[in-house]
């Protein structure tokens, strides 16, 4: 797989789009990498646009700064942060294989081949390609680019991966959306210097086209249930609620984590419509970023939340370390406890501790006003006449997509209709039932045509 390098393993990860203008991709990559200087080291990082990013790859490998060199698996809006995230395109595990004495100093040829046999085992599809990475492997899934509304059900399949790969170590804490991996022929300087090297070891398809899957479907094979399952499972839970006559509320459409990315997604437009310099005006802070850390407890894995909220409180805030750490700290202990598996009391129940947050509440506590619903395109934090138009809104483009005519057009049409039959019945004498044989609409049609006629012209 020699011919898998710097350049053909970041451009695999970002492909350009197939489209008429170049093929051009909105979005970042992050680079990063460790430098070691004296007695430390430090670690650099910096953002190119994705089209650029294969080359920065390869420039860098042939300039000789192969050493730790990192990139973003997936693109973002700016840095790289879960907030900013803007389309996932790969799914991946990072097994840190030599701490697990069944397999410490093992070839990592025969490591990846019984990750296979367990991947296969559980019915979960190979993956795209394996890297070795000096110390360990990386396992990658590639499928079609996804918007980052489809983040929840991408980390309940990369969980699913891990507990898979557990006996090979897969690492709990590298599962987040924001990861960075080892670039294809940089070195990694805590390896042994005869196997530093970051080289591809097995694909899946061709060095040049490694299989990309389809992720709804691979999510199907992965997970216990399939969409099309859990929709009958559902069918069938709501029938026994019917036949034990039921009482309920109405079906909730979105899961906690939807709930989650909806909300932070919402509260990113609002401050992008309110501050469009970027930091939000002292005073209003403290709410929004609450706000935002609440929705992220539910996006984020409990071991990389810490370090996603200060990197948004620092570009929404300027806040630094010690105050994001004040001012979160409840968010942050939250989160904790869920991961460890605690549980609260609320009435009369047992829950998740982690806090939850009413869209009336945000609208209120941030005082966000009917007008900016609009203006900034909010889909949740909205009253209930902008919910209203959303529906309305959507229902018009579906009707659309489908090929169906607006209300304006329709009516039009049937005045014309109306117009028509009403000279034809002063000029032919025909009746109802004769206008509608002969224009090839039923008789309401006619009626109803004639009437808005009658109407509009007297």
């Amino acid at each position: 797989m020699a011919a898998f390098d710097a350049f053909a393993h970041v451009q695999t990860l970002h492909p350009r789009n197939g489209r008429l203008d170049g093929g051009r991709r909105r979005g970042t990559v992050s680079f990063g990498q460790r430098i070691a200087e004296p007695g430390e080291r430090h670690w650099r990082e910096w953002s190119v646009d994705v089209s650029e990013a294969p080359f920065v790859a390869r420039d860098l490998i042939r300039q000789g700064e192969a050493i730790d060199l990192y990139f973003s698996q997936n693109t973002f809006l700016g840095w790289r942060k879960l907030a900013q995230l803007s389309t996932l395109g790969a799914l991946y595990q990072d097994l840190d294989y030599q701490r697990r004495a069944t397999h410490a100093g093992k070839e990592p040829r025969v490591v990846a081949e019984g990750a296979l046999v367990a991947l296969d085992d559980a019915g979960i599809p190979p993956p795209s390609f394996i890297m070795r990475t000096g110390r360990g492997l990386c396992l990658v899934w590639l499928h079609e680019q996804l918007p980052r509304r489809a983040l929840p059900r991408w980390q309940v399949v990369q969980k699913r991966l891990a507990d898979v790969l557990t006996p090979f170590g897969s690492d709990k804490a590298a599962l987040d959306a924001a990861r960075v991996f080892r670039v294809s022929g940089s070195l990694n300087s805590r390896a042994d210097p005869l196997d530093a090297e970051v080289r591809p070891i097995w694909c899946n398809g061709t060095a040049s086209t490694p299989f990309r899957h389809v992720f709804s479907d691979l999510a199907d094979e992965a997970l216990p249930y399939t969409r099309a399952e859990l929709v009958s499972l559902s069918a069938e839970r709501a029938k026994r609620r019917g036949e034990r006559k039921e009482v309920g509320q109405p079906a909730r459409t979105l899961t906690i984590a939807t709930w989650a990315e909806t909300m932070l997604s919402d509260l990113q437009r609002l401050r992008a419509h309110r501050y469009p310099e970027g930091a939000i005006r002292p005073g209003e802070r403290d709410k929004w970023l609450f706000c935002a850390a609440t929705a992220m407890s539910w996006l984020c894995p409990q071991q990389v939340l810490k370090r996603e909220l200060f990197a948004l409180a620092h570009e929404a805030a300027g806040w630094e370390g010690k105050e994001t750490r004040s001012q979160m700290s409840a968010v942050l202990a939250r989160a904790r406890m869920a991961a460890a598996g605690q549980r609260q009391e609320w009435d009369g129940r047992e829950v998740d501790p982690r806090y939850r947050m009413r869209a009336s509440t945000v609208i209120e506590w941030l005082e966000i006003e009917p007008g900016e619903m609009r203006e900034a395109g909010l889909r949740m934090l909205v009253d209930s006449d902008r919910a209203r138009e959303i529906v309305t809104e959507r229902q018009r483009n579906s009707r659309h997509r489908k090929g169906a005519q607006d209300r304006t057009t329709v009516q039009s049409a049937r005045l014309e209709l109306g117009r028509k039959a009403r000279f034809l019945q002063a000029s032919e004498g025909l009746t109802v039932r004769d206008l509608a044989d002969k224009l090839g609409v039923s008789a309401f049609q006619i009626s109803k045509a004639i009437a808005e006629a009658k109407a509009k012209d007297g």
